[in-house]
């Protein structure tokens, strides 16, 4: 999709709407964690991801990003 569309598809995921948009963040975010050796496994790296989307950490780090680079 174009940039508008897929920062609408980030920013739904981020606030709680599931779906396959969101499949594809925590599984991204998991081989992130994974790589970064802050997951032992896929699994745990998907549960590390979810939780942080669903406690609204991951929402809060995309807009301190905005914020970081918008100056």
């Amino acid at each position: 999709g174009n940039p508008d569309l897929n920062a609408r598809a980030l920013r739904s995921v981020l606030n709680g709407k599931h779906g396959p948009y969101r499949d594809v963040v925590i599984y991204n975010a998991a081989a992130a964690l994974l790589i970064a050796q802050q997951a032992g496994d896929l699994k745990e790296g998907a549960i590390q991801a979810a939780n942080a989307i669903d406690n609204g950490n991951a929402l809060k780090t995309l807009e301190r990003l905005i914020a970081i680079t918008n100056l």
